[in-house]
């Protein structure tokens, strides 16, 4: 099924192909051929976004569930967060190296393909990591994590896409938003399913004298791991079961004005993002703050055991991290889906990376002991400020992402969701991949300073930023 495309007129394609944001007059909005299109908004709209949610829940998950789980692996297979971290990394390079030919496959056989491919290879990876967490093969386990980082490949990159292929205007940022939304809730499930699930609590303490444990102690762990494989298996299956019932590709008729424009074809689509100065500078600076943080944020406990932070109490300050910035991430997609914020893009972005940067720099120097609490003050000093950190990295996602799609179009904006998320997912490949290296595997105040060194380079790259809203113009035309 097919969205119409009407032809452009001169007026509209002067404004996509716009070098920076126009300004339509009143004059020429009244001449623009807007008569023979008239929008229509489908109720299905909820389900397919339910079902994409889902796909997209699963993905976070998968993604996450075992970071949290980092000691109870060193204790069950001997497996530490050198291991943990390359199999991550396998994760994020998946991801990068298969981006691009997915979204080929997106734009010329549909979103629902892409949802299906991706649906699939969960269920696939899954299989995988419960076959070696029964063999204990390691090699195994990194196989089935590339599978994993098929998934991302659409749920990551789409968000936009979907909205604007299924939403009107008005609930663009918004849906955009719910999409993001499943994510973040997939990361609290995560934090909170894997330490639960497993049942068993693992603390400073095991994993100092690991190697003095009981056999029915490991024994216990590891049954609590496979478990963990079992219940991501059955959530997978079940995503795939909807996908395949039913998920149409696009509505019969497009929600929006600028949805019934034909984007650009897939490879022109690139050459013209290459030239695209200000969606690369947007990139740079979402990929400095986002990816940093959320490579961070699983390895807390690693990063805060001398402070007696065990995998459990860090797993809540993520849940509770995750939860209220999820709660700021809605608050903040309602307010920029208003009217009076539609153009405040940059003051938003702006006032989150001051915010990063103070938190941040807070949390480094606690880590470090330049800040030394008192010891009933250090859990909830952490908690307060991994709250804020998480709300100052989340509630960038959805705005970055449909500010990309503003730079790039009339790019696809699946293609242009793909480029800003394997900037993540490079960066998320190298975080992880640094600890391979032993001397950073053990002292772990880099993870940090990354994070701030991110925050530092992404503000200067917002100032000098320009606005321009290309599709919000053309929209404007019917409004």
């Amino acid at each position: 099924m097919s969205s119409k495309k009407l032809e452009t007129s001169p007026l509209l394609e002067n404004l996509i192909n716009a070098s920076s944001s126009t300004t339509i007059s009143q004059s020429l909005a009244e001449k623009a051929p807007t008569d023979q299109y008239t929008p229509k908004i489908y109720k299905r709209r909820w389900w397919v976004l339910l079902v994409f949610c889902l796909c997209t829940f699963n993905k976070g998950i998968c993604w996450l569930i075992w970071k949290p789980l980092s000691d109870s692996f060193l204790i069950a297979y001997d497996w530490d967060v050198t291991e943990i971290g390359l199999a991550s990394s396998l994760t994020s390079l998946s991801f990068v190296f298969l981006a691009l030919p997915v979204m080929y496959i997106v734009e010329n056989h549909g979103v629902r393909a892409g949802v299906l491919l991706a649906s699939a290879s969960l269920v696939l990876g899954c299989a995988l990591w419960n076959l070696a967490l029964h063999s204990k093969t390691f090699w195994l386990f990194l196989f089935g994590s590339t599978f994993i980082g098929v998934a991302p490949t659409v749920t990551a990159v789409m968000p936009s896409l979907f909205s604007v292929t299924w939403f009107p205007v008005s609930q663009r940022t918004t849906a955009t938003c719910i999409c993001v939304l499943s994510l973040h809730a997939s990361f609290i499930a995560g934090y909170v399913a894997g330490p639960q699930i497993c049942d068993v609590s693992v603390t400073t303490s095991d994993v100092i004298n690991r190697h003095n444990l009981s056999g029915l102690y490991v024994a216990e762990v590891r049954h609590g791991i496979e478990s963990v494989g079992y219940f991501l298996t059955i959530l997978t299956v079940v995503g795939l079961i909807l996908v395949i019932a039913y998920f149409p590709a696009s509505p019969p008729t497009p929600p929006s004005l600028c949805q019934t424009v034909k984007r650009i074809d897939f490879w022109p689509g690139l050459k013209r993002l290459a030239r695209n100065r200000q969606y690369w500078m947007l990139i740079t600076a979402f990929t400095m703050t986002n990816a940093t943080v959320y490579a961070w944020l699983p390895l807390i406990s690693v990063s805060f055991r001398h402070l007696g932070i065990d995998e459990v109490t860090a797993s809540w300050m993520s849940v509770y991290g995750t939860l209220v910035g999820t709660f700021a991430l809605l608050l903040i997609s309602f307010i920029a889906d208003m009217r009076y914020f539609k153009r405040k893009t940059r003051a938003i972005l702006k006032g989150f990376a001051v915010m990063s940067i103070v938190v941040l720099t807070l949390l480094a120097c606690i880590q470090k002991e330049w800040i030394i609490l008192a010891d009933e003050a250090v859990i909830p000093t952490l908690y307060l400020l991994i709250i804020l950190v998480n709300i100052s990295a989340q509630s960038i996602f959805p705005i970055c992402s449909e500010q990309a799609c503003e730079y790039a179009y009339p790019v696809h904006e699946g293609l242009a969701g793909t480029v800003l998320m394997l900037g993540n997912g490079i960066t998320a490949g190298i975080f992880y991949g640094l600890l391979l290296i032993p001397a950073l595997s053990e002292e772990t105040i880099w993870m940090t300073l990354m994070c701030i060194l991110g925050s530092c380079i992404t503000l200067p790259l917002l100032i000098l930023l320009k606005d321009d809203f290309r599709r919000l113009d053309l929209d404007e035309i019917k409004t």
